[in-house]
């Protein structure tokens, strides 16, 4: 099962499940790859402006860091048979866990002892 609040979350593309563990290193990747911010890249997805090679670009390394050996081309493909709707939950799945992570290291019974 997978922890969001540690990074891990599970993605369904096309009808297969792909584990994603989301570290600092994969946040650079995608920021530098897309040309800005978790955040604006959020805002961009729900403004639906976010254009598919963006979508890659946070897909391809979220791919990668659950131990899947990919290039953008076997991304892209995994994109295309998932198509545009599948492709965007899991963009804002993404960055949703990136937004959330790093808070509690994973212990959420802690995070709930905070919020009382």
């Amino acid at each position: 099962m997978a922890n969001p609040k540690r990074g891990e979350i599970i993605l369904n593309l096309a009808g297969k499940k792909y584990k994603a563990k989301i570290t600092l290193d994969v946040i650079m990747r995608i920021e530098t790859a897309v040309g800005m911010s978790i955040v604006k890249i959020m805002q961009q997805l729900a403004e639906g402006a976010l254009q598919s090679t963006q979508m890659l670009s946070v897909l391809t390394p979220a791919l990668r860091s659950g131990g899947l050996d990919i290039n953008d081309k076997e991304a892209g493909k995994i994109m295309w048979e998932a198509g545009l709707s599948e492709s965007i939950k899991a963009v804002g799945d993404i960055c949703g866990v990136i937004l959330a992570s790093g808070d509690d290291e994973g212990n959420e019974e802690e995070a709930e002892n905070r919020l009382v």
